[in-house]
């Protein structure tokens, strides 16, 4: 019998013709086992999702001029009083924003998929887990943008490269802002993970494949060079896009201590 038990029974039943000191007393209320850690229960995370959805909202409202700008413009060459239009420091802050969004909300998925596949019994806080995606995920981007950069003005002139530049950002912002209800619908709706890694790879492909249809209309086009765009593809997204995916394979297989 414990003390807690000691103290509930002659604070309760001391003094009536139920208490009764020479019976053992057991335990109160039925023992149970605890509720596993799930990204639905975390509080910092439902904190982090709602703030994503504030600053989101705001944040599309106030982009809605660039957001039209590039729509209109996504298939076609703009013209050349157009093409100097320049992104105001708000919108280059916003897409700025979304991209840095889209990096946190892929660490997140990144984190769940592999609790999902390889366990939740990971070595270190699950804090930590969603940081070290996070950081993968963000190296991976400064990493492509390195190379984009380092590539684009060997080859490229300062105009094309301006103009890639700002679909580039639009782009990434717009996967981003696509993201977030996924990652909604997966925490919170419980969309199951192969539907979650269906949508995922719809609202990352989507974009990166206008983007390249784009990246090919500004620099190969009038060149009619079908073939250095493979190869600029393979150099600046596939090689990297690879190494990425055997990054998480690494990680995800370390941090739950199959390896």
């Amino acid at each position: 019998m414990t003390v807690h038990d000691t103290i509930y029974r002659e604070s309760f039943l001391k003094g009536t013709p139920f208490y009764h000191e020479e019976i053992p007393a057991s335990r109160l209320g039925v023992s149970g086992e605890p509720v596993p850690y799930s990204l639905i229960n975390d509080s910092l995370v439902a904190i982090v999702m709602v703030l994503c959805i504030l600053v989101s909202m705001i944040t599309v409202a106030r982009s809605w001029r660039l957001i039209c700008f590039q729509t209109k413009n996504l298939f076609r060459m703009p013209r050349k009083n157009m093409a100097e239009m320049r992104e105001t420091s708000d919108e280059m802050r916003y897409q700025t924003y979304f991209c840095l969004q889209g990096v946190m909300l892929l660490g997140i998925l990144a984190t769940s998929v592999t609790a999902y596949y390889l366990g939740s019994d990971f070595k270190i806080g699950i804090y930590a887990v969603l940081g070290v995606f996070c950081s993968v995920f963000a190296a991976y981007s400064v990493t492509r943008e390195l190379l984009t950069m380092i590539v684009q003005n060997v080859f490229f002139e300062k105009k094309e490269r301006h103009l890639d530049n700002i679909s580039r950002l639009f782009f990434m912002a717009v996967q981003g802002v696509v993201l977030l209800p996924i990652t909604l619908l997966h925490i919170y709706f419980q969309l199951s993970v192969e539907a979650t890694l269906r949508l995922l790879a719809v609202a990352v492909a989507l974009p990166m494949v206008l983007h390249y249809y784009k990246s090919y209309n500004i620099f190969f086009r009038k060149r009619n060079a079908v073939m250095p765009f493979l190869l600029y593809l393979c150099t600046l997204e596939a090689v990297p896009l690879a190494l990425l995916g055997g990054a998480l394979l690494v990680i995800g297989n370390y941090l739950t201590q199959n390896i």
